[in-house]
């Protein structure tokens, strides 16, 4: 897991949202673009359109008082490819659409930005790309697994291999102390004395591994399924060491605080542990390029990473080694560890979280944090990663947002969203496949209502009783009630708005879009929007991108 080392401070509580029943979209007939297409809607109602095959063209009706709707234009496709998909667009809104050459004008974000990532975060991205490979090799799928071995005892010391570099491509060899022994966990201290560094305790060592036999383990097992025990002795381990902080050499862009290795369940594997093991950070003197970790941050940061890669641990037995087939995509893959962060908040008590201020601060932060850099600028943002991705905290805010609503209005238990989620991880089906055959929906109709949802969500006057907005979070409470301190903005996503002109040339990618709002003044004969590849007009939009209009009237 990786830590942001811009973002520690702690969150006020999110405000739950009632739940209702979901809105079914309009059936819209097929069009062609030299035709507009008129829209009839009441507030709160809206249509999706296929800018390929039904329409790019859509007239948004005036009124004798003033209206107001929210345009999203985007790109739907599911499928994982190596850069993405994506198509160039251009998107002109205004009475004279098709020749707008005036009013509000922006430009693309280059796809590159995209890519500019940390080593921490391409850490963590190697370590799925490894799964995916051993997942897709039968030689390794089918292992041999080892000897049963004996429980161990609080005390025993035992030699462990550990990732060395970033790529882990070499491992170093440190001896340990078990000095916690439950019903699930096993926590090992590396040996070697750290100089300047505070200790952990036992006390501490308990607290941690209580906190997983009791709460960790059982929140992901019932949320996604079993883990792996290819050892046979019915634990996991669970290794604080320095070597996991020696990763990061410069923390500026964040660091890596804990993880999980597919390697290690794989008995024939070079440095392999033969065990259910995660690796994790330690207390640590800060040195030139990175902060101190203290007994309090590390206690702190330490159970969401724990509850996080477990899910990942999870995820390879459900796919990899029970059902014999490829692994989760990397996208749902993450996005699901960071809904069991998630499950951390919502199984844990506050009581268990004396090192923070309450267990959503504790569990919640980084996700309400990402979510954020997601919503400043959905464009910008792959939903869908692509395999070259690393994984950047808008990308993770992204695919948390996504899953978890979906889980809110396709799951049977909104909060938790076990039905959901157990659903993705046992299944041979994987990724948007598997979402749309759990939802019964097209997977671009579903990334349609999300866009809309993610600017809908809790807006003043804005009916909340359908799919247009999250059932577990406000998080338009929740970004207010940390603005100024955490956020610069008291809600993370602000749509483009005119009462005139407007054109944009730029990048759709998969999962991702823009959103503009469209004022129309009493009176108005209408305005038009087209999306096209350019604002020129000149082009053809990629149809592998599945580019869609997704329209919604506000007032």
């Amino acid at each position: 897991m990786r830590q942001s080392a811009r973002f520690s401070a702690a969150l006020a509580t999110a405000v739950l949202a009632a739940c209702s029943s979901s809105t079914t979209p309009t059936v819209v007939p097929p069009a062609v673009c030299d035709v507009a297409t008129a829209v009839t809607l009441g507030v709160g109602q809206y249509q999706i359109f296929d800018a390929v095959n039904q329409t790019s063209c859509v007239k948004l009706p005036g009124a004798t008082s003033a209206t107001e709707y929210l345009v999203v234009e985007y790109a739907g496709a599911g499928q994982v490819t190596n850069l993405g998909i994506t198509t160039p667009y251009g998107f002109i809104g205004g009475t004279a659409a098709a020749s707008a050459s005036a009013g509000i004008s922006a430009s693309d974000i280059p796809v590159s930005r995209l890519f500019a990532s940390s080593s921490a975060d391409q850490f963590h991205m190697m370590l799925r790309r490894r799964e995916h490979d051993i997942s897709l090799s039968p030689a390794l799928r089918f292992d041999t697994p080892p000897t049963p071995a004996p429980v161990p005892v609080f005390g025993d010391h035992d030699s462990l291999w550990v990732c060395s570099t970033l790529g882990c491509n070499s491992f170093t060899k440190i001896g340990a102390t078990v000095r916690y022994v439950g019903s699930t966990a096993v926590v090992y201290a590396d040996d070697r004395v750290v100089p300047g560094s505070e200790s952990l305790t036992q006390p501490d060592y308990d607290q941690l591994g209580t906190l997983f036999d009791n709460y960790l383990y059982p929140a992901d097992t019932t949320n996604f399924g079993v883990a792996s025990d290819i050892n046979g002795d019915g634990h996991i381990a669970i290794l604080l060491t320095p070597a996991v902080n020696d990763l990061t050499p410069d923390c500026s862009a964040g660091r890596v605080v804990g993880y999980f290795f597919s390697n290690d369940l794989l008995s024939s594997a070079n440095s392999s542990n033969r065990r259910e093991i995660f690796y994790a950070f330690t207390t640590k003197a800060a040195t030139a390029t990175c902060t101190v970790v203290t007994r309090a941050r590390a206690m702190t940061s330490l159970p969401p990473t724990l509850i996080h890669e477990l899910q990942h641990m999870i995820s390879f037995n459900q796919h990899a080694l029970l059902r014999v087939g490829r692994d989760q995509d990397t996208w749902i893959n993450e996005g699901l560890s960071h809904f069991a962060e998630e499950l951390g908040y919502r199984s844990v008590p506050d009581a268990q979280c004396p090192n923070s201020p309450s267990c959503f601060s504790q569990f919640m932060s980084g996700d309400i944090y990402n979510a954020y850099q997601y919503l400043e600028n959905p464009e910008s943002t792959f939903l869908v990663w692509p395999d070259t991705s690393t994984g950047g905290l808008p990308e993770r805010g992204a695919a948390w947002l996504f899953l978890r609503w979906v889980a809110d209005h396709f799951s049977s238990d909104t909060l938790l969203g076990t039905h959901f989620t157990r659903a993705l991880e046992q299944s041979t089906t994987v990724g948007s496949q598997r979402i749309e055959g759990f939802t019964g929906m097209d997977f671009p109709t579903l990334v349609g209502e999300w866009e809309m949802a993610n600017y809908l969500e809790n807006l003043p006057g804005f009916p909340q009783d359908g799919r247009l907005r999250y059932r577990s979070f406000n998080f338009r409470s929740t970004y207010a009630n940390n603005y100024p301190t955490n956020f610069s903005k008291p809600y993370p996503l602000t749509p483009d708005s005119t009462t005139g002109i407007y054109q944009r040339n730029g990048t759709l990618r998969g999962g991702s879009g823009r959103h503009v709002r469209f004022q129309v003044p009493a009176g108005s004969s209408g305005v038009l929007v087209r999306l096209a590849a350019s604002t020129a007009g000149g082009g053809l939009l990629n149809p592998a991108a599945m580019p869609r209009l997704a329209v919604v009237r506000i007032k």
